[in-house]
């Protein structure tokens, strides 16, 4: 298996149980995966009406490989998934953290891009 297909796999097992995970104070609401493996991005965003009749969209989640790497867009959950990837054996120079500038990226214990 390659990289790329190996670092799919580990996401899509991190994020597959969050699909029609419901927000407790916002029942209405849907979590839904967006899947691209053709072009290797993956998604988790919350769709619908809230209680008060508002329309809500977020992304919770938003993870691409580019050069067999993991870009970490957003991640607004409390899983720190760079460190689940690190135990699962994926080097720290394999993960970006791509919501923080590079200057910072650049004494972080990941890679800067």
């Amino acid at each position: 298996m390659d990289k790329a297909s190996r670092y799919e796999a580990m996401i899509l097992e991190m994020i597959s149980h969050m699909e029609g995970m419901k927000i407790s104070n916002e029942p209405k609401l849907d979590t839904k995966l967006i899947i691209d493996k053709e072009n290797h991005r993956y998604m988790v965003v919350t769709v619908g009406w809230n209680e008060a009749g508002d329309y809500h969209h977020s992304c919770s989640i938003h993870v691409e490989i580019i050069n067999e790497k993991l870009w970490f867009y957003t991640n607004m959950t409390d899983i720190d998934f760079g460190r689940k990837l690190v135990y699962q054996g994926v080097p720290p120079s394999d993960i970006v953290v791509g919501f923080v500038s590079p200057k910072i990226r650049e004494v972080s214990e990941y890679a800067v891009g």
